[in-house]
């Protein structure tokens, strides 16, 4: 049985499409890799160079006021004027906050007064009795020995001797009963001068002055409103003194050491410095594992704005080493390899990893300083390839 060859007519430039494979035969498609085509590549290089590398840990944590102040009434009343608010600038000592009901404490600390004015009157007559007292008492008292002395030699009647002495005897109790109300008249005035010393306190207390000296940043009270002693009216921030604040996983807790311990700082993504941490927590927290770290930054800089998110790269160790781009390095078999220009041509590096920082690897063996390290092209080379370097 005859086969027939099937042949089809197409145009010329669809022939041109399809050249090399038209006909019977059939030619194997040129090899795409680097070695096949024996093309040299384009690559970019850089230097193995020396470079800082640090073992480190970001957390984000946030900025607060290191001194602040809520600032609470200290009697109970109505508020009657509140003379700041938010984001006024105050001055310890100087500063008027608030002031709660002054007509009733007015009248608590007058009445007070007059109490007082009554007691010390009080004391001073219960005085002047008991002198006129301890007066009639020396009397009688030199009259009994008189009559005693003429009882003795028979002089005076039994009865005229014993009236006398009768009346010594209450004279010397009418002292101690006026020295007792001396007691009692001088316990009056030191009530009533602790009752002065409270109406005072509360009058003063009426009127609040700032206690430190920043910025208002809350106020929850109105004039008019009832107030109970000891609601938080303003919250006072001292700006000047500002910490940076984070919780840190447990497992580092033996590596912070306040003073010594360092950190870069970053304050809504702009770099604001290192700092040293100045606080780490006396305890970890048992439900979620984390202790607190705190740090003194620059108050000056502007950036520095307490409740501002922050991000805090604490530096646990820092050393100079060896290093190439991370983009550099391919993993060949599961080993890391880099591919630096020996002569003209490629030549292959099995290196040993560090620590990795900025798009940085530290290299602790196989390649030296000062070798050229393929940073662009290297996916395409295989050892021995010919190479271009691209300025």
């Amino acid at each position: 049985m005859k086969t027939n060859r099937l042949c089809i007519i197409l145009p010329a430039f669809a022939l041109l499409a399809v050249l090399p494979l038209s006909g019977c035969e059939k030619k194997d498609a040129p090899a795409d890799d680097a070695e096949a085509a024996g093309r040299i590549l384009p690559i970019r290089v850089i230097p193995a160079e020396s470079r800082m590398f640090e073992s480190r840990l970001t957390v984000q944590g946030s900025l607060e006021a290191k001194n602040y102040a809520n600032v609470a009434a200290r009697t109970e009343g109505t508020l009657d004027e509140i003379w700041v608010d938010e984001g006024d600038m105050v001055e310890a000592g100087k500063t008027e906050l608030f002031q709660i009901d002054p007509s009733r404490v007015q009248n608590a600390l007058t009445i007070a007064k007059q109490n007082l004015l009554v007691a010390q009157a009080s004391l001073a007559v219960a005085e002047a009795s008991a002198e006129k007292v301890r007066a009639e008492a020396k009397k009688a008292e030199l009259d009994f020995a008189r009559y005693e002395r003429l009882h003795q030699d028979g002089r005076v009647t039994e009865n005229e001797f014993e009236s006398f002495q009768v009346a010594n005897e209450q004279a010397k109790a009418g002292i101690a009963v006026a020295e007792a109300q001396v007691d009692l008249s001088k316990r009056h005035v030191k009530s009533a001068e602790a009752s002065v010393s409270i109406a005072q306190e509360n009058f003063n207390d009426s009127k609040l002055v700032a206690p430190l000296s920043g910025a208002i940043s809350s106020r929850s009270a109105e004039p008019g409103e009832h107030i109970n002693s000891g609601r938080i009216i303003l919250r006072i921030d001292d700006l000047s003194v500002v910490d940076a604040a984070a919780f840190i996983p447990a497992q580092y807790y033996p590596e912070i050491t306040p003073g010594v311990t360092r950190f870069h700082l970053k304050i809504n993504g702009q770099d604001a410095g290192m700092f040293p941490v100045t606080y780490r927590s006396p305890i970890i927290s048992t439900t979620l594992r984390t202790f607190e770290i705190k740090g003194r930054v620059d108050a000056e800089n502007g950036l520095a704005v307490p409740g501002s998110m922050a991000d805090l790269t604490i530096v646990f160790e820092s050393h100079e080493n060896l290093g190439v781009p991370s983009s550099s390095i391919l993993y060949r078999g599961g080993v890391p390899t880099v591919f630096v220009v020996e002569d003209g041509k490629a030549a292959t590096r099995q290196v040993k990893e560090g620590l990795q920082n900025d798009g940085w690897t530290e290299i602790l063996s196989g390649l030296k300083a000062g070798e050229r390290v393929v940073t662009e092209g290297q996916t395409q080379l295989r050892d021995g390839n010919d190479v271009n370097i691209l300025e």
